[in-house]
This record gives structure tokens, sequence and C-alpha cells, in this order.
């Protein structure tokens, strides 16, 4: 049960209906759309909105919504704009209440009615079940695991293999799971020829008494020999960071919501796919901080 949020003209939405989920084409996005104003390589990141049901919810000093408004309304005004944005996991606030996702679909109607479809999966903050009774039928598709909201998006210059870690909604851990991980090194294994970039909530951390990715090893020992996989996209700990491992890189997306510690950056980072990499920048909430614009080029392995 893959989620893509269409574009809400009419045009568009009809043009992505007409694609599937869980292969995602570029055409079918472009379809209806003035090409010239779309930018097929460049796409909005985004991580741990935590939308509470009230907008006025706020915690650790930070208005959710507020912050999400701010993103939101930055990315629709980019031109070119992204061909499409991805979610990563903690769309609601605590444990996922049906109010809180009604409220998160208001907050993003702007990007969507910018043309733009939204891909997104599932964080520990998250209900599976919420979460698809308050999307229409038309926007779920089969996924390719059971029980996972999981997909495969395809752009012209990189596979997005976007997972899904909720292990237990409120709980903190996460877990890929064997069927995951199974799915995945299938549909990487017959997609050798382009890079692959791999998203998923929960951090890897090899320490097991830490609160993340519960089955990190086994992803990593799936992900490293495939050189195709050039990066790892993941959110969870509210902190933004760029780091190498075995030649793969490692994205920690920063937090849109709030921060965990003072002094971190929290927004949304604008992601532009070349041939031989990727370039990334920083867009802050907050347009004064520190590490406003801060950029970093990753080159494929």
């Amino acid at each position: 049960m893959p989620i893509t949020l269409p574009p809400l003209s009419r045009r568009q939405f009809l043009a992505r209906s007409a694609a599937a989920a869980s292969a995602l084409a570029l055409a079918p996005l472009l379809r209806g759309a003035d090409v010239s104003t779309v930018d097929a390589d460049r796409f909005a990141l985004l991580s741990d909105i935590h939308i509470a049901a009230d907008r006025a919810k706020v915690s650790r000093m930070a208005n959710m919504a507020d912050n999400l408004v701010k993103a939101v309304a930055e990315v629709t005004k980019l031109s070119p704009r992204p061909v499409a944005g991805f979610i990563n996991g903690d769309l609601a606030f605590g444990t996922g209440e049906s109010g809180d996702y009604a409220t998160m679909l208001e907050l993003l109607k702007p990007l969507r009615e910018a043309g733009l479809p939204l891909h997104v999966t599932m964080g520990n903050h998250d209900h599976r079940a919420r979460f698809l009774a308050a999307v229409p039928a038309e926007q779920v598709d089969k996924s390719p695991v059971a029980d996972r909201v999981a997909c495969l998006v395809e752009s012209p210059r990189a596979n997005w293999f976007v997972l899904d870690s909720l292990m237990q909604t409120n709980e903190t851990p996460g877990v890929v799971g064997e069927e995951q991980l199974k799915w995945l090194a299938g549909a990487l294994d017959a997609r050798e020829a382009k890079p692959a970039i791999v998203m998923v909530h929960h951090n890897p951390d090899l320490d097991p008494t830490h609160k993340a990715l519960t089955d990190t090893a086994a992803l990593l020992a799936l992900l490293t020999p495939r050189k195709q996989v050039k990066a790892l996209l993941f959110g969870h700990t509210h902190a933004w960071s760029v780091k190498q491992q075995d030649g793969l890189h490692l994205v920690n997306l920063p937090a849109v919501a709030y921060p965990f510690q003072d002094g971190y950056p929290i927004g949304w980072v604008d992601w532009q796919l070349a041939d031989d990499g990727a370039k990334l920048e920083l867009r802050c909430v907050d347009p004064g901080h520190k590490q406003q614009g801060e950029r970093h080029e990753l080159k494929w392995r």
C-alpha cells in the first residue's frame, strides 16, 4: 500500500492516476504540466513533520504546523519546481490520530496545488490504518510488501526505494523486516544499471541499545555490496548530517517540526540529481540560522 498524494489540478490528477504508484515514471508526472517550469532531477525532501490535529499545538517550544507551513511555502515558490517531494515518516505528532492526518493533508495542499506529487512513508509516530483511512482510496496502490507503505519511484537519473520502518506506533525503535529486505534486494538486483537511493525513517545504528533501526546490520549488508546503491537517506534523530561509509552516502535529513537539541537546524533539503552524484542544500525554517543554505556535493561511488 504505497501512498502517493497526487497533484490536485484535474489534468495532473488524471495523468497521475494513470500511473502505478509502485513504479512511478516521470512522463505521467509531467503530462498536463508546463515542463519548462519543472526540473525532473529536483526533489524536495522533508522528514519528521509531526503534525497534530490542533494547528496551535506546541512541542519543545515549536509550533509544528507553522514550521510546515513555512517549508511548504518555500518549496511552492521554487522555479523551476521540483518534480516531486518525499516526506520521510513521523507525519503525525504522537500516536497517529485521524485528526493529525486530516490537518496534515490540509497543510500539504499548497504543494499539491502547485503540481507536486508527494511520496510518504511511515515513522514510529504514525499509525498505518488511521493514515490509510484518511487518504482517498484511489491514492493507495498495492504495496510490494504486505502491511508496509513501501514503493519504488523511478526518475531519469535514479531509482528511489522508499521503505517503511514502523514497528509499533509511539515506540521509538524501528525495523525494515525480512520481507521488505527481500523485496528490496530483488528490486535492486533487477535494476543494476541505474543509481539507487534508499530512504527509510529510522537511522542506521549498529549499537543494539540505541533506539534506532534494529536490523541495521542486515540493511547495510544488503546495500553495501550493491554498487548501484549510492545513498541511504533517513530521519528520526531530528538532526542534519552528511557522511560516508564504504562509499555509501549517509544523509540524515533534518526535522521540519522541532530540533532535539538547541542549535540544531530544522527545515528541508533541496536535492538535485546529476549523472555522477547529487547536490544538496539545507533550507532552514529560520532563514537566519547559521547553517541556512549549507551545501554538500555527493559523488557516486
